[in-house]
């Protein structure tokens, strides 16, 4: 009885995933409302920018703040974590975080979390 056995071949490996767009974070702290606007996949890669979005717009007088999640192809827990900090920082002062038309993945993460 034989073992199987297998070959490597030299061809280019497939993408694993091949629609993934790196994501982006930018914040608009001078817009009124303040805004932050995410795009592509928001995930482990996107953290450092999240953190800096969320300082920004800690450093300002508080006010509502608007989250852009139209274009947002993929949206991790680790960007949870910037919506409960920027509600847990608005709510006493009275003021709200609003997203307006979140993408259909980014829906989906909000409701599953309670957001929407």
């Amino acid at each position: 009885m034989s073992s199987p056995s297998a070959t490597l071949a030299d061809a280019p490996m497939p993408q694993r995933y091949p629609n993934v767009v790196p994501g982006e974070v930018r914040c608009f702290p001078h817009e009124q409302p303040p805004r932050v606007a995410m795009y592509g996949d928001i995930d482990l890669t996107t953290q450092p920018q999240l953190e800096r979005a969320c300082q920004e717009l800690t450093d300002f007088t508080p006010a509502d703040v608007v989250v852009d999640l139209a274009d947002v192809t993929f949206l991790g827990c680790v960007a949870l974590r910037l919506l409960i900090e920027l509600t847990e920082r608005l709510s006493p002062t009275g003021h709200t975080m609003t997203i307006p038309s979140p993408s259909l993945p980014a829906r989906r993460l909000l409701e599953l979390a309670g957001f929407l």
